[in-house]
């Protein structure tokens, strides 16, 4: 607000220097081409009123543009310190998150607040890679710790999504190179598990369906995710 009245008050300032300007001008060249005598006594008054209000608004003009100077540093001095608190504050959102999730993965873990239940997919996420049909994909699976066991078995990935406007589901020998096998998993407490989608081209993925196959025998684990929700966005 501060910016924009002196912004006014410059242009005001401006205007009515050119405008006193003009009249002085114009009172001058009246002076040389006046053939009257006694009109010039009279015209030597308004040069002299004109001459001294030129000077008044030459000075004013001259205080709001140093004005209009300083209001702009400070202007530039408050962005600049906005930009600094929007980062900082950025930053220590980022670092809640994180401890949150940290929180949570822990509490996945212990099995408190009813938050897991034995054998599970804790985070899946799809990562482009710079070929725009090939996928980096990983998967972190947690076992509560109370089982305290070893657990071993392997990983379904079937992709689901529409090839020529008709809906179509590709299973890992369909998105991996055909040599890989399914991905196996073995651990006690957690583990992260990597490798690559290679979609065909035309085929537009919409889900991922990620089941977990224990070698006990127990019930198998089926997770499903949108596939914009678990792909990883590029940074701005």
């Amino acid at each position: 607000m501060r910016k924009i009245t002196a912004k006014k008050g410059f242009i005001e300032a401006l205007v009515l220097t050119l405008t006193v300007a003009s009249l002085l001008l114009f009172v001058v060249w009246q002076l040389a081409s006046a053939p009257v005598v006694p009109e010039v006594g009279k015209l030597q008054e308004q040069v002299k009123f004109l001459s001294e209000e030129l000077a008044a608004m030459k000075i004013r003009f001259e205080r709001t543009q140093a004005r209009e100077i300083v209001l702009e540093k400070e202007a530039q001095v408050i962005r600049q310190a906005n930009r600094l608190l929007q980062e900082h504050e950025s930053e220590r959102q980022a670092e809640l998150n994180q401890l949150n999730s940290e929180l949570d993965f822990f509490r996945r873990l212990a099995g408190t607040g009813g938050l897991q239940s034995e054998l599970d997919v804790y985070r899946a996420e799809v990562i482009p890679t710079d070929s725009a049909r090939v996928f980096q994909f990983i998967l972190t699976l947690t076992q509560n710790i109370r089982r305290a066991s070893i657990i071993t078995g392997r990983v379904r990935l079937d992709v689901e999504g529409t090839m020529d406007d008709r809906p179509v589901k590709l299973f890992w020998a369909q998105v991996s190179d055909g040599e890989t096998p399914e991905p196996s998993f073995r651990f006690k407490y957690f583990q992260q598990l990597e490798g690559y989608l290679t979609l065909p081209e035309g085929f537009s993925p919409t889900r991922v369906i990620v089941t977990l196959e224990a070698r006990d025998k127990r019930k198998p684990v089926i997770r499903n995710y949108d596939w914009q929700e678990i792909i990883s966005k590029p940074a701005d």
